[in-house]
C-alpha cells in the first residue's frame, strides 16, 4: 500500500481564517500570522494570542494565550467546562460529512468564531482575568490517576 492512501487532504488555511473574521465585527484590531505551512492560524490581539488549527478530523482546535496573567495555553474546549458553558443554544451549523471537507472546515472556523463572539470578547479585550483562574481549578478538580 501506498502512503498516500492515508493522507487526509488539509482544508485549513490562514487565508481561510481571515476571510471568516471579516464576518465578524472585532472588539480590537488583530494581526494574523501565517506559519506558511497553513498547519495554524496565530491570531494576536493587542491582549491575548489565540492560536486556531485544523484537528486533523476535519475540525478546530483553538487555544488562549493572556499576556496578563502567567502565560498559559488553553483549548476552547476546556474554557467552556472551566465556566459550564454550553454552545447547544448558538445554533452551531452542523457537519456536512464525517470525511473532511472543504465546507466542512470552513462551518468549523465560523462556530469557533460564533463561540468566541458569544463568550469570550472580555477575554480578548483583557478584562476578563477569571478565565484562566477558572480553568485551572476545573482542571485541577479532576482526580488524579496513578499508573
Amino acid at each position: 500500500m501506498d502512503e498516500k492512501e492515508f493522507e487526509i487532504e488539509g482544508f485549513f488555511s490562514t487565508s481561510l481564517v481571515e476571510e471568516i473574521m471579516k464576518e465578524f465585527v472585532w472588539p480590537m484590531s488583530y494581526t494574523i500570522i501565517d506559519d506558511d505551512l497553513d498547519l495554524f492560524a496565530e491570531i494576536i490581539f493587542p491582549q491575548c494570542t489565540l492560536l486556531l488549527s485544523d484537528d486533523g478530523l476535519g475540525a478546530t482546535d483553538l487555544d488562549f494565550t493572556s499576556y496578563k496573567s502567567e502565560e498559559i495555553r488553553i483549548n476552547i474546549a476546556v474554557a467552556l467546562g472551566a465556566r459550564n458553558l454550553k454552545s447547544s443554544h448558538l445554533h452551531l451549523a452542523k457537519r456536512l460529512s464525517v470525511w473532511p471537507n472543504a465546507e466542512d472546515m470552513k462551518t468549523a472556523i465560523r462556530n469557533t468564531m460564533i463561540i468566541l463572539q458569544a463568550y469570550f470578547l472580555p477575554f480578548i479585550t483583557g478584562n476578563d482575568d477569571q478565565l484562566m483562574k477558572d480553568t485551572q481549578k476545573f482542571l485541577l478538580s479532576f482526580p488524579k490517576y496513578k499508573y
